[in-house]
């Protein structure tokens, strides 16, 4: 179980690096270009993973892996959220955009009670209203209800769209990827949203050959993201609860800070520090009640024996 924290971590490390990095590429780069040298480069990049896999695989495992339809789920889920994501941090400073992202806690956690019928606690209510309050004072404006949907050019909409997108992704994740190695599982997904963003790019007519100073940084951002943010987070789905590592992630709007600043030296907004607080504070409830709620099984347990 150790071993699960430490890889969520490691994820959150990795994604944080991943939008700061990508945040620099974005420089005359429409999002959906983004994504496809993202994925296409994450795919190449991660063939030696399963170069190294141990699990066998021959036509009949191939075939059956890849008409999983968990895997096709997360796959669609994933190119939309990459899509709004960049979308979203074209106007907002990255670590305003991650804080917004966290709403995806929320999002998972009632997927995770309804799907995998893990437990729902009245106290999540309390933690939406604490994201909500969150998104609404990094508005500026706490009373005005409808403003928030376009703060900084609509880049709100576009991130809280994206953490939807990513909480279904990683809903559909945990039972499709039991069927399928991490490494094997983050091969399929890059590729097939290359091809996907390789032909929405050019019905769009955005495709477009990159310049020599962005291939360092668009490498670099497909490693950190889909190439071993993802697999990272999947090998940690294989050893925690999905709530449990869901919380873990929480930790990714300070890295995302901290590395926006050294790279960017971009530091968010009085308001939206405040907004983000409240937002954190709101998974901080939701990682309080788990941890309550384990600890009275293990009295409970240790009661009856």
């Amino acid at each position: 179980m150790a071993s699960g924290y430490l890889l969520s971590f490691a994820a959150s490390l990795c994604f944080a690096g991943y939008v700061v990095v990508g945040k620099i590429s974005q420089n005359d780069l429409e999002p959906i270009t983004l994504v496809f040298y993202i994925s296409f480069l994450a795919f190449f990049l991660g063939l030696p993973f399963a170069l190294v896999n141990k699990s066998p695989l021959n036509g009949r495992v191939f075939k059956r892996e890849l008409c999983n339809t968990g895997l096709w789920l997360h796959v669609i889920c994933i190119f939309f959220a990459m899509w709004t994501l960049w979308q979203g941090v074209r106007f907002l400073n990255p670590a305003t955009a991650t804080m917004l992202g966290r709403t995806e806690t929320l999002w998972t956690i009632f997927l995770a009670c309804l799907i995998y019928k893990e437990r729902f606690s009245s106290i999540y209510y309390l933690a939406f209203g604490l994201m909500l309050l969150g998104i609404m004072v990094m508005n500026g404006n706490p009373t005005d209800f409808f403003s928030m949907a376009f703060l900084s050019g609509g880049g709100a909409v576009y991130i809280l769209l994206s953490s939807l997108f990513f909480a279904v992704a990683e809903t559909s994740a945990k039972k499709a990827s039991e069927g399928i190695s991490p490494a094997r599982f983050t091969i399929y997904r890059n590729g097939i949203i290359t091809v996907i963003a390789g032909m929405t790019s050019l019905l769009l007519g955005q495709l477009q050959w990159l310049e020599p100073s962005q291939w360092l940084n668009v490498s670099i951002a497909a490693l950190l993201g889909p190439g071993l943010a993802r697999l990272l987070y999947l090998h940690a789905l294989k050893r925690l609860e999905l709530i449990k590592t869901t919380l873990i992630c929480e930790v990714e709007p300070v890295l995302t800070a901290l590395m926006s600043f050294l790279a960017l030296r971009e530091i968010p907004s009085f308001e939206e520090w405040t907004g983000g607080i409240l937002m954190l504070a709101a998974c901080l409830v939701l990682i309080l009640n788990v941890y309550f709620v384990e600890q009275r099984k293990v009295n409970y347990s240790e009661g009856v024996g």
